[in-house]
Protein backbone atom coordinates (compact mmCIF):
# COMPACT_ATOMS: atom_id res chain seq x y z
CA UNK A 1 0.00 0.00 0.00
CA UNK A 2 1.24 3.15 -1.14
CA UNK A 3 1.20 6.04 1.26
CA UNK A 4 0.35 10.00 0.30
CA UNK A 5 2.84 12.47 2.04
CA UNK A 6 -1.21 13.73 3.34
CA UNK A 7 -1.64 10.42 5.16
CA UNK A 8 1.49 10.49 5.79
CA UNK A 9 1.30 13.59 8.10
CA UNK A 10 -2.07 12.09 9.94
CA UNK A 11 -0.16 9.18 11.13
CA UNK A 12 0.89 10.45 14.92
CA UNK A 13 4.71 9.58 15.52
CA UNK A 14 5.67 8.72 18.73
CA UNK A 15 6.80 11.35 21.40
CA UNK A 16 10.39 10.42 22.45
CA UNK A 17 11.16 11.20 26.03
CA UNK A 18 13.91 14.58 26.43
CA UNK A 19 16.61 13.49 28.73
CA UNK A 20 16.16 15.86 31.85
CA UNK A 21 19.14 18.21 32.47
CA UNK A 22 21.98 16.63 34.19
CA UNK A 23 23.42 18.83 36.90
CA UNK A 24 27.34 18.54 37.15
CA UNK A 25 29.59 18.80 39.72
CA UNK A 26 30.10 22.63 40.00
CA UNK A 27 26.61 22.98 40.14
CA UNK A 28 26.17 19.90 42.82
CA UNK A 29 29.29 21.37 44.83
CA UNK A 30 28.00 24.50 45.12
CA UNK A 31 24.56 23.56 46.00
CA UNK A 32 25.81 21.55 49.19
CA UNK A 33 26.92 24.20 50.06
CA UNK A 34 23.66 26.54 50.08
CA UNK A 35 22.03 23.43 51.37
CA UNK A 36 24.56 22.75 54.17
CA UNK A 37 24.57 26.76 55.10
CA UNK A 38 20.69 26.81 55.35
CA UNK A 39 20.20 23.64 57.58
CA UNK A 40 23.17 24.96 59.94
CA UNK A 41 20.68 28.33 60.14
CA UNK A 42 17.64 26.27 60.52
CA UNK A 43 19.81 24.51 63.87
CA UNK A 44 21.00 27.88 64.88
CA UNK A 45 16.93 28.99 64.90
CA UNK A 46 15.86 25.48 66.78
CA UNK A 47 18.38 25.59 69.25
CA UNK A 48 17.43 29.61 69.91
CA UNK A 49 14.00 28.89 70.45
CA UNK A 50 14.51 25.82 72.38
CA UNK A 51 16.53 27.55 74.95
CA UNK A 52 13.79 30.46 75.17
CA UNK A 53 10.83 28.47 75.63
CA UNK A 54 12.89 26.24 78.36
CA UNK A 55 13.57 29.45 80.42
CA UNK A 56 10.51 31.14 79.87
CA UNK A 57 8.90 27.98 81.12
CA UNK A 58 11.73 27.97 84.35
CA UNK A 59 10.83 31.47 84.94
CA UNK A 60 6.99 31.65 85.07
CA UNK A 61 7.27 28.57 86.93
CA UNK A 62 10.13 28.88 89.12
CA UNK A 63 10.15 32.89 89.57
CA UNK A 64 7.11 34.54 89.22
CA UNK A 65 3.93 32.85 90.29
CA UNK A 66 5.61 30.14 92.63
CA UNK A 67 6.71 33.51 94.21
CA UNK A 68 3.18 35.19 93.82
CA UNK A 69 1.33 31.75 95.30
CA UNK A 70 4.15 32.16 98.58
CA UNK A 71 3.55 35.62 99.14
CA UNK A 72 -0.61 34.75 98.75
CA UNK A 73 -0.29 32.10 101.38
CA UNK A 74 2.54 34.39 103.75
CA UNK A 75 0.00 36.89 103.77
CA UNK A 76 -2.89 34.66 104.03
CA UNK A 77 -0.65 33.04 107.44
CA UNK A 78 0.13 36.42 108.73
CA UNK A 79 -3.28 38.25 108.63
CA UNK A 80 -4.83 35.21 110.32
CA UNK A 81 -2.24 35.19 113.27
CA UNK A 82 -3.05 38.68 113.59
CA UNK A 83 -6.40 37.86 114.18
CA UNK A 84 -5.49 35.01 116.96
CA UNK A 85 -3.40 37.21 118.71
CA UNK A 86 -5.85 39.98 118.59
CA UNK A 87 -8.42 37.40 120.16
CA UNK A 88 -5.90 36.34 123.02
CA UNK A 89 -5.24 39.80 123.91
CA UNK A 90 -9.22 39.93 124.53
CA UNK A 91 -9.45 37.32 126.30
CA UNK A 92 -6.79 38.26 129.36
CA UNK A 93 -6.84 41.87 131.57
CA UNK A 94 -5.70 44.87 129.84
CA UNK A 95 -1.64 44.72 128.77
CA UNK A 96 -1.07 41.41 130.31
CA UNK A 97 -0.71 39.05 127.45
CA UNK A 98 2.62 40.75 125.95
CA UNK A 99 3.30 37.82 123.27
CA UNK A 100 -0.19 38.10 121.98
CA UNK A 101 0.49 41.89 121.75
CA UNK A 102 4.08 41.77 120.12
CA UNK A 103 2.61 38.84 117.84
CA UNK A 104 0.36 41.36 116.46
CA UNK A 105 2.53 43.56 115.49
CA UNK A 106 4.99 41.33 114.09
CA UNK A 107 2.47 39.80 111.83
CA UNK A 108 1.13 42.84 110.90
CA UNK A 109 4.80 43.90 109.51
CA UNK A 110 5.26 40.30 107.85
CA UNK A 111 1.52 40.87 105.99
CA UNK A 112 2.83 44.02 104.84
CA UNK A 113 6.20 42.40 103.50
CA UNK A 114 4.10 40.25 102.04
CA UNK A 115 1.89 42.48 100.21
CA UNK A 116 4.69 44.21 99.21
CA UNK A 117 6.33 41.16 97.73
CA UNK A 118 3.17 40.28 95.97
CA UNK A 119 3.25 44.01 94.64
CA UNK A 120 6.72 43.79 93.52
CA UNK A 121 5.71 40.75 91.39
CA UNK A 122 2.81 41.05 89.66
CA UNK A 123 2.73 39.93 86.34
CA UNK A 124 -0.34 38.81 85.39
CA UNK A 125 -2.22 41.89 85.50
CA UNK A 126 -6.15 42.25 87.00
CA UNK A 127 -5.83 38.83 88.60
CA UNK A 128 -3.17 39.69 90.78
CA UNK A 129 -3.64 43.47 91.41
CA UNK A 130 -7.46 42.80 92.28
CA UNK A 131 -6.71 40.96 95.27
CA UNK A 132 -3.71 42.70 96.48
CA UNK A 133 -5.86 45.77 96.46
CA UNK A 134 -8.52 43.84 98.22
CA UNK A 135 -6.01 42.76 101.09
CA UNK A 136 -4.65 46.65 101.19
CA UNK A 137 -7.74 48.19 101.64
CA UNK A 138 -9.33 46.08 103.71
CA UNK A 139 -6.25 45.16 106.11
CA UNK A 140 -6.39 48.74 106.84
CA UNK A 141 -10.26 48.86 107.89
CA UNK A 142 -9.78 45.71 109.83
CA UNK A 143 -6.72 47.35 111.85
CA UNK A 144 -9.12 50.05 112.64
CA UNK A 145 -11.37 48.00 114.24
CA UNK A 146 -8.91 45.60 116.20
CA UNK A 147 -8.20 49.33 117.66
CA UNK A 148 -11.37 49.87 118.72
CA UNK A 149 -12.03 46.55 120.59
CA UNK A 150 -8.19 47.20 122.02
CA UNK A 151 -9.07 51.17 122.95
CA UNK A 152 -12.47 49.57 124.65
CA UNK A 153 -10.86 46.56 125.82
CA UNK A 154 -8.87 48.91 127.69
CA UNK A 155 -11.37 50.92 129.36
CA UNK A 156 -12.98 47.10 130.79
CA UNK A 157 -15.74 47.47 128.29
CA UNK A 158 -17.84 44.98 127.42
CA UNK A 159 -18.69 45.94 123.97
CA UNK A 160 -15.49 45.29 123.22
CA UNK A 161 -16.14 41.63 122.16
CA UNK A 162 -18.80 42.95 119.54
CA UNK A 163 -16.07 45.37 118.18
CA UNK A 164 -13.40 42.54 117.69
CA UNK A 165 -16.07 40.25 116.22
CA UNK A 166 -16.76 42.88 112.89
CA UNK A 167 -13.11 42.95 112.79
CA UNK A 168 -13.06 39.15 112.80
CA UNK A 169 -16.31 39.33 110.15
CA UNK A 170 -14.18 41.13 108.19
CA UNK A 171 -11.26 39.33 107.79
CA UNK A 172 -13.27 36.15 107.12
CA UNK A 173 -15.35 37.29 104.39
CA UNK A 174 -12.86 40.01 103.32
CA UNK A 175 -9.12 39.28 103.64
CA UNK A 176 -8.69 35.52 103.93
CA UNK A 177 -10.78 35.37 100.88
CA UNK A 178 -9.09 37.61 98.46
CA UNK A 179 -5.32 36.07 99.63
CA UNK A 180 -7.19 33.03 98.10
CA UNK A 181 -7.85 34.48 95.38
CA UNK A 182 -4.15 35.99 94.46
CA UNK A 183 -3.15 32.09 95.42
CA UNK A 184 -5.65 31.09 92.65
CA UNK A 185 -4.67 33.81 90.04
CA UNK A 186 -0.99 32.30 89.74
CA UNK A 187 -1.68 28.51 90.40
CA UNK A 188 -3.67 28.97 87.74
CA UNK A 189 -0.79 30.16 85.54
CA UNK A 190 1.55 27.98 87.12
CA UNK A 191 -0.88 24.75 86.22
CA UNK A 192 -1.14 26.29 82.45
CA UNK A 193 2.09 26.93 82.01
CA UNK A 194 3.44 23.36 82.97
CA UNK A 195 1.50 21.04 81.37
CA UNK A 196 1.94 23.12 77.98
CA UNK A 197 5.63 22.99 79.01
CA UNK A 198 5.55 19.10 78.54
CA UNK A 199 4.68 18.87 75.19
CA UNK A 200 6.39 22.90 73.87
CA UNK A 201 9.49 20.44 75.20
CA UNK A 202 9.24 17.65 73.19
CA UNK A 203 8.42 19.49 70.03
CA UNK A 204 11.17 22.01 70.65
CA UNK A 205 13.85 19.14 71.24
CA UNK A 206 12.33 17.13 68.04
CA UNK A 207 12.73 20.35 66.19
CA UNK A 208 16.59 20.80 67.43
CA UNK A 209 17.10 16.69 66.61
CA UNK A 210 15.20 16.69 63.18
CA UNK A 211 17.60 19.85 61.97
CA UNK A 212 20.36 18.51 63.50
CA UNK A 213 20.34 15.36 62.02
CA UNK A 214 19.70 16.81 59.04
CA UNK A 215 23.03 18.99 58.85
CA UNK A 216 25.03 15.75 59.81
CA UNK A 217 23.18 14.05 56.80
CA UNK A 218 23.83 16.70 54.47
CA UNK A 219 27.27 17.13 55.94
CA UNK A 220 27.83 13.35 55.29
CA UNK A 221 26.48 13.02 51.73
CA UNK A 222 28.75 15.94 50.77
CA UNK A 223 31.83 13.50 52.04
CA UNK A 224 30.69 10.97 50.35
CA UNK A 225 29.81 12.73 46.51
CA UNK A 226 33.88 14.30 47.22
CA UNK A 227 35.42 10.75 47.76
CA UNK A 228 33.30 9.50 44.97
CA UNK A 229 33.48 11.83 42.44
CA UNK A 230 36.79 13.04 43.24
CA UNK A 231 38.73 10.21 44.90
CA UNK A 232 39.78 12.12 47.64
CA UNK A 233 39.12 10.27 51.37
CA UNK A 234 38.28 12.63 53.48
CA UNK A 235 37.42 16.49 53.42
CA UNK A 236 39.13 17.69 56.86
CA UNK A 237 37.11 21.09 57.39
CA UNK A 238 34.21 19.06 56.88
CA UNK A 239 34.97 16.30 58.62
CA UNK A 240 35.66 18.88 61.88
CA UNK A 241 32.09 20.43 60.57
CA UNK A 242 30.51 17.21 61.00
CA UNK A 243 31.93 16.23 64.56
CA UNK A 244 31.06 20.05 65.70
CA UNK A 245 27.03 19.67 64.57
CA UNK A 246 26.96 16.35 66.20
CA UNK A 247 28.42 18.18 69.16
CA UNK A 248 25.97 20.77 69.07
CA UNK A 249 23.30 18.79 68.55
CA UNK A 250 23.85 16.82 71.28
CA UNK A 251 24.96 19.90 73.77
CA UNK A 252 22.11 21.21 72.95
CA UNK A 253 19.45 18.43 73.38
CA UNK A 254 21.51 18.06 76.87
CA UNK A 255 21.14 21.08 78.12
CA UNK A 256 17.20 21.36 77.13
CA UNK A 257 16.45 17.98 78.85
CA UNK A 258 18.70 19.20 81.40
CA UNK A 259 16.69 22.09 82.19
CA UNK A 260 12.93 19.73 82.01
CA UNK A 261 14.25 17.57 84.33
CA UNK A 262 14.94 20.65 86.50
CA UNK A 263 11.72 22.16 86.34
CA UNK A 264 9.87 18.68 87.01
CA UNK A 265 11.88 18.59 90.15
CA UNK A 266 11.46 22.00 91.33
CA UNK A 267 7.29 21.89 90.52
CA UNK A 268 6.23 18.15 91.28
CA UNK A 269 8.86 17.40 93.95
CA UNK A 270 9.63 20.41 95.36
CA UNK A 271 6.89 22.85 95.35
CA UNK A 272 3.99 20.36 95.52
CA UNK A 273 5.07 20.63 99.15
CA UNK A 274 6.01 23.74 99.44
CA UNK A 275 2.33 24.70 98.86
CA UNK A 276 0.84 22.40 100.78
CA UNK A 277 2.67 23.33 103.22
CA UNK A 278 2.22 27.28 103.28
CA UNK A 279 -1.57 26.26 103.19
CA UNK A 280 -0.99 23.92 106.21
CA UNK A 281 0.37 26.86 107.60
CA UNK A 282 -2.31 29.25 106.67
CA UNK A 283 -4.96 26.99 107.68
CA UNK A 284 -3.25 26.13 110.70
CA UNK A 285 -3.52 29.65 112.01
CA UNK A 286 -6.98 30.09 111.21
CA UNK A 287 -7.46 27.04 113.26
CA UNK A 288 -5.78 28.65 115.91
CA UNK A 289 -7.99 31.86 115.88
CA UNK A 290 -11.02 29.92 115.86
CA UNK A 291 -9.61 28.40 119.28
CA UNK A 292 -9.31 32.09 120.91
CA UNK A 293 -13.17 33.22 119.36
CA UNK A 294 -14.25 30.07 120.88
CA UNK A 295 -13.17 31.15 124.26
CA UNK A 296 -13.87 34.73 123.80
CA UNK A 297 -17.67 34.64 123.42
CA UNK A 298 -20.13 31.84 124.62
CA UNK A 299 -22.76 33.04 122.83
CA UNK A 300 -20.42 32.65 119.82
CA UNK A 301 -18.74 29.80 120.34
CA UNK A 302 -20.70 27.54 118.16
CA UNK A 303 -19.11 28.74 114.58
CA UNK A 304 -15.66 29.08 115.96
CA UNK A 305 -15.62 25.60 116.89
CA UNK A 306 -17.08 24.34 113.97
CA UNK A 307 -15.18 26.09 111.66
CA UNK A 308 -11.90 25.01 113.95
CA UNK A 309 -12.80 21.57 113.27
CA UNK A 310 -13.28 21.84 109.43
CA UNK A 311 -9.90 23.61 109.51
CA UNK A 312 -8.27 21.43 111.45
CA UNK A 313 -9.22 18.43 108.72
CA UNK A 314 -7.84 20.40 106.42
CA UNK A 315 -4.71 20.50 108.06
CA UNK A 316 -4.17 16.92 108.50
CA UNK A 317 -7.48 14.29 108.93
CA UNK A 318 -6.45 10.57 109.65
CA UNK A 319 -8.25 7.80 108.33
CA UNK A 320 -11.60 7.01 109.64
CA UNK A 321 -10.91 4.72 112.29
CA UNK A 322 -7.59 5.59 112.74
CA UNK A 323 -6.61 7.08 115.95
CA UNK A 324 -3.80 9.71 115.71
CA UNK A 325 -1.23 7.35 117.60
CA UNK A 326 -1.65 4.53 115.03
CA UNK A 327 -1.31 7.33 111.85
CA UNK A 328 1.96 8.56 113.91
CA UNK A 329 3.39 5.18 114.25
CA UNK A 330 2.62 4.34 110.41
CA UNK A 331 3.53 7.55 109.36
CA UNK A 332 7.04 7.17 111.18
CA UNK A 333 7.48 4.27 109.54
CA UNK A 334 7.34 5.50 106.22
CA UNK A 335 4.27 4.00 105.13
CA UNK A 336 1.66 5.04 103.24
CA UNK A 337 -1.66 5.53 105.00
CA UNK A 338 -4.68 5.10 102.69
CA UNK A 339 -7.56 7.36 103.71
CA UNK A 340 -5.18 10.50 105.63
CA UNK A 341 -5.74 13.25 104.30
CA UNK A 342 -5.11 16.92 104.53
CA UNK A 343 -1.97 19.28 103.53
CA UNK A 344 0.16 17.59 106.07
CA UNK A 345 -1.32 13.98 103.71
CA UNK A 346 -0.02 15.64 100.71
CA UNK A 347 3.47 16.93 101.89
CA UNK A 348 4.24 12.93 103.59
CA UNK A 349 2.68 11.71 100.59
CA UNK A 350 5.44 13.69 98.54
CA UNK A 351 8.94 12.82 100.09
CA UNK A 352 11.67 13.06 98.07
CA UNK A 353 14.59 15.04 99.35
CA UNK A 354 17.41 13.98 102.64
CA UNK A 355 15.62 15.05 106.09
CA UNK A 356 12.37 15.65 105.23
CA UNK A 357 10.85 12.39 106.19
CA UNK A 358 11.58 13.08 109.71
CA UNK A 359 11.02 17.19 109.58
CA UNK A 360 7.49 16.38 108.45
CA UNK A 361 6.78 13.74 110.41
CA UNK A 362 7.73 16.15 113.68
CA UNK A 363 5.14 18.47 111.91
CA UNK A 364 2.46 16.17 111.73
CA UNK A 365 3.51 14.60 115.81
CA UNK A 366 3.73 19.03 117.10
CA UNK A 367 -0.02 19.35 115.02
CA UNK A 368 -1.71 16.26 116.92
CA UNK A 369 0.12 17.29 120.20
CA UNK A 370 -1.63 20.68 119.33
CA UNK A 371 -4.86 19.27 118.94
CA UNK A 372 -4.75 17.08 121.99
CA UNK A 373 -4.35 20.61 124.09
CA UNK A 374 -6.67 22.25 122.17
CA UNK A 375 -9.31 19.36 123.42
CA UNK A 376 -8.26 20.22 126.65
CA UNK A 377 -9.20 23.35 126.38
CA UNK A 378 -13.02 22.82 124.92
CA UNK A 379 -13.19 20.36 127.64
CA UNK A 380 -12.18 22.66 130.54
CA UNK A 381 -14.85 25.36 128.74
CA UNK A 382 -17.76 22.78 128.93
CA UNK A 383 -16.90 21.97 131.81
CA UNK A 384 -17.66 25.69 133.22
CA UNK A 385 -14.08 26.18 134.02
CA UNK A 386 -13.59 29.40 131.79
CA UNK A 387 -10.43 30.98 133.23
CA UNK A 388 -8.84 27.34 133.38
CA UNK A 389 -9.07 27.12 129.12
CA UNK A 390 -8.34 30.51 128.95
CA UNK A 391 -5.04 29.86 130.53
CA UNK A 392 -4.48 27.03 129.06
CA UNK A 393 -4.80 28.53 125.26
CA UNK A 394 -2.99 31.19 126.57
CA UNK A 395 0.12 28.80 127.86
CA UNK A 396 3.56 29.14 126.90
CA UNK A 397 4.37 26.97 128.82
CA UNK A 398 5.32 23.16 127.75
CA UNK A 399 2.13 21.55 127.11
CA UNK A 400 0.02 24.57 127.05
CA UNK A 401 -1.74 25.97 123.83
CA UNK A 402 0.68 28.38 122.61
CA UNK A 403 3.94 26.12 123.36
CA UNK A 404 2.33 23.29 121.38
CA UNK A 405 1.21 25.58 118.31
CA UNK A 406 4.75 27.29 118.21
CA UNK A 407 6.32 23.68 117.98
CA UNK A 408 4.16 22.73 115.33
CA UNK A 409 5.02 26.03 113.49
CA UNK A 410 8.85 25.81 114.19
CA UNK A 411 8.59 21.80 112.80
CA UNK A 412 6.75 23.40 109.68
CA UNK A 413 9.09 26.20 109.14
CA UNK A 414 12.04 23.11 108.77
CA UNK A 415 10.17 21.14 106.84
CA UNK A 416 9.48 24.69 104.64
CA UNK A 417 12.50 25.34 104.51
CA UNK A 418 14.17 21.58 102.77
CA UNK A 419 11.54 22.11 100.05
CA UNK A 420 12.35 25.46 99.47
CA UNK A 421 16.32 25.02 99.53
CA UNK A 422 14.95 22.21 97.23
CA UNK A 423 12.84 24.19 95.24
CA UNK A 424 15.52 27.11 94.80
CA UNK A 425 18.13 24.81 93.82
CA UNK A 426 16.62 23.37 90.82
CA UNK A 427 15.43 26.25 89.29
CA UNK A 428 18.73 27.91 89.51
CA UNK A 429 20.27 24.88 87.94
CA UNK A 430 17.71 24.46 85.56
CA UNK A 431 18.42 28.00 84.49
CA UNK A 432 22.39 27.39 84.56
CA UNK A 433 21.81 24.28 82.20
CA UNK A 434 20.70 26.11 79.52
CA UNK A 435 23.45 28.88 80.06
CA UNK A 436 24.58 31.03 77.52
CA UNK A 437 23.19 28.10 74.80
CA UNK A 438 22.52 31.28 72.20
CA UNK A 439 25.48 32.69 72.31
CA UNK A 440 27.39 29.46 72.45
CA UNK A 441 25.24 28.19 69.86
CA UNK A 442 25.49 31.21 67.38
CA UNK A 443 29.57 31.44 67.62
CA UNK A 444 29.31 27.67 66.91
CA UNK A 445 27.42 28.24 63.49
CA UNK A 446 29.22 30.66 62.56
CA UNK A 447 32.67 28.59 63.11
CA UNK A 448 30.63 25.56 61.22
CA UNK A 449 29.43 28.07 58.14
CA UNK A 450 33.23 28.97 57.91
CA UNK A 451 34.31 25.26 58.03
CA UNK A 452 31.68 24.35 55.39
CA UNK A 453 33.01 27.56 52.97
CA UNK A 454 36.59 26.80 53.94
CA UNK A 455 36.31 23.02 53.56
CA UNK A 456 34.33 23.06 49.79
CA UNK A 457 36.25 26.12 48.22
CA UNK A 458 39.04 24.43 46.62
CA UNK A 459 36.96 21.66 45.34
CA UNK A 460 34.72 24.37 43.40
CA UNK A 461 37.55 26.27 42.43
CA UNK A 462 38.98 23.01 40.36
CA UNK A 463 35.13 23.47 38.62
CA UNK A 464 35.33 26.92 37.91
Amino acid sequence: MVTTPAATSLIKKPIQPHPGRQWNTLEILKASRIGILVLLVLLLIAVATGARVHRSAMQTIGRDTASGIIAAQHIKAAVADMDADAADELLAPPNTVYSSIKGYEDQRFEAARALIAAAGNIVFGESELTPILAVQTGLGSYERLVQKARDLHQERNASAVDAYFDAASLMDVGLLPAADLLDQANDDVLERTYHRQTVVSFLARAFVAATGAAALLALLAAQVFLSRRMKRTFNPLLLAATLVTLGLTAHSLEAMGGSEHQLKVAREDAFTSIDALWKARAIAYEAKSDESRYLLDPARATDPQRSFLTQAALVARPPEGMSPEQLLTSVRAGSHVDGFTGYLADELNNITFPGEQEAAYQTLADWEQYLEVDRRVRQSESAGQHQQAVSLSLGTASGQAVWAFNQFDHALEATLDINQSAFEASVNQGLSALGGLEAESAITIAILAALVILGLAPRIREYE
